[in-house]
């Protein structure tokens, strides 16, 4: 207050983090995604957190995978693996980008549809560390389960990978189950080598919704990974 009696300079600002906090306690006092912190802070026990069941991603895949085993049999098919290193956000840490990389990987099937056109579908675990805002002297992982289908660019050399993701993301080991969400991928790459095994270093981007019953936040990933493909059928 100043000698007026009328908020000082820095009221407007107190105001609204104030505001932010309120708009992130869930119901029972604690913020959704990133409760287990303040719990742990607060020396109250965690709440045991929900995992996706297999059967919700077998289920998302399963239309995917009929559709690219249905094309020609003249088509190219094959199995990929990918890892490396992520980095990411997560909105329910009121923190900016994190310098924390923690491993990735992915596993997918890839159909040649047309000359230059590709399908693919398969499952993404994102994963990532956190260590500011919320997440400060805290050892906090956020993590991705997804199912994964979408179309590549691309016959040897440059490729680019655009797809959805449908699955849930979760930050820590505590606080509410998380809920199923959508999220969007982009990728590129090269693709190394013309023989039946290929290796395709790359850099991807994810968006994805890191909902819970009591709260709706978001995460971004950026990785550096290597896949390795191998063909399976056609030609």
């Amino acid at each position: 207050m100043t000698r007026t009696g009328r908020p000082g300079a820095f009221a407007p600002v107190t105001d609204f983090g104030k505001m932010h906090v309120r708009r992130m306690m869930t119901r029972t006092g604690h913020p959704g995604a990133f409760g287990a912190i303040r719990r742990a802070r607060a020396g109250l026990p965690l709440r045991s957190r929900g995992s996706m069941r297999a059967a919700a991603i077998g289920a998302l895949l399963l239309p995917g995978a009929v559709f690219l085993w249905s094309a020609p049999a003249a088509a190219q098919t094959q199995a990929e693996l990918r890892s490396g290193l992520t980095v990411g956000s997560h909105s329910g840490s009121a923190a900016a980008l994190d310098i924390s990389p923690a491993l990735s990987f992915d596993v997918s099937v890839r159909r040649q549809m047309w000359p230059r056109v590709a399908l693919f579908a398969g499952y993404y675990r994102t994963a990532f560390g956190c260590e500011d805002g919320y997440c400060k002297d805290q050892e906090i992982t956020v993590v991705g389960n997804h199912a994964a289908v979408g179309a590549e660019w691309g016959s040897g050399g440059p490729w680019l990978r655009l797809g959805v993701l449908v699955g849930a993301t979760s930050a820590g080991t505590g606080g509410d189950a998380p809920s199923l969400g959508l999220g969007v991928l982009g990728a590129a790459g090269l693709t190394v080598g013309q023989g039946r095994i290929r290796f395709m270093p790359g850099v991807s981007y994810r968006w994805m919704t890191a909902n819970s019953a009591t709260d709706s936040d978001r995460a971004i990933a950026l990785a550096l990974d290597v896949g390795v493909g191998v063909r399976v059928g056609g030609s």
